[in-house]
């Protein structure tokens, strides 16, 4: 099946403006206007939109396990910011490198292309891919949202926040619930929510989430594939396209706001503006 979009390839920050731009029109008019995208950038073109935790090939019902062990040698370390629910933890897990079934998107189209842009050195000669996501879209096929229904839930375990059941339902992707023998019936399609910003660097990357259940079929394979769309960045072309995004500070320390890049970033200055 084809994507929303066929592959087009951006040579530059203004020209993916301009190409977003036309596909906007094109989504308003449609019924249901599209009014939210989500944006994540890939070294590798070739690369699929497969959690980490599918990559490496782990078994879902061991993800419970993992999080007890990480939870036991995590404690101390906390200093009194103890996560307060299975979802937090999973989050923190997420931000510290554990595989995870949660893959990371942005609101930001020019995040995603710093993404994209940035040297895989496995894969120096390779284009990148700066893939494009309608989440409530994905959300009619995966959680069977309303045609009408633009909302998108939240992974939250606070029973006051369920008036519609759309936060309710996320609870079916949580590590404990899929550990149950048979207890969730066949894999679930990937679904899109929004979560807290709990640190720095969530905030700063305008960061959004969808996330896997136990099947490892990429994200861009489900259904009829109008949900997702990609550009391609030419190899030859990502150190152009990062110097334009350091021009309008699109950088490591903007999106990684932390004591290393502020070094990095104060050694470059040095560079250019030094005696």
């Amino acid at each position: 099946m084809p994507l929303r979009f066929s592959d087009r390839p951006v040579q530059s920050v203004a020209e993916l403006l301009r190409r977003l731009e036309q596909d906007e029109r094109q989504l308003s008019r449609g019924r249901h206007a599209a009014k939210i995208v989500w944006y994540r950038g890939l070294s590798r073109a070739s690369y699929g939109l497969v959690p980490t935790l599918h990559v490496k090939g782990l078994d879902v019902a061991n993800e419970a396990y993992m999080m007890n062990r990480f939870r036991q040698d995590a404690y101390e370390s906390l200093e009194g910011r103890e996560p307060s629910s299975e979802w937090e933890w999973m989050f923190l897990m997420r931000h510290h490198g554990s595989p995870s079934r949660l893959l990371d998107w942005s609101e930001n189209p020019l995040v995603g292309l710093f993404f994209a842009t940035q040297p895989d050195q496995q894969n120096a000669d390779q284009d990148g891919a700066l893939w494009c996501l309608l989440p409530a879209q994905l959300n009619r096929s995966s959680l069977g949202w309303p045609e009408d229904d633009l909302a998108l839930p939240m992974f939250t375990m606070q029973k006051d926040e369920f008036p519609r059941g759309e936060n309710e339902v996320l609870l079916n992707y949580l590590p404990s619930r899929m550990r149950r023998p048979r207890g969730t019936g066949r894999p679930l399609a990937p679904a899109a929510a929004i979560s807290l910003r709990t640190s720095r660097r969530i905030q700063a990357q305008l960061g959004v989430f969808t996330i896997h259940h136990a099947d490892p079929t990429p994200l861009e394979d489900y259904g009829d594939q109008s949900h997702v769309w990609r550009f391609i960045v030419p190899a030859g072309r990502k150190a152009a396209i990062q110097g334009q995004l350091r021009r309008i500070r699109i950088t490591p320390l903007t999106l990684f706001p932390e004591l290393d890049n502020v070094a990095v970033e104060a050694e470059e200055a040095a560079r250019l503006g030094g005696a």
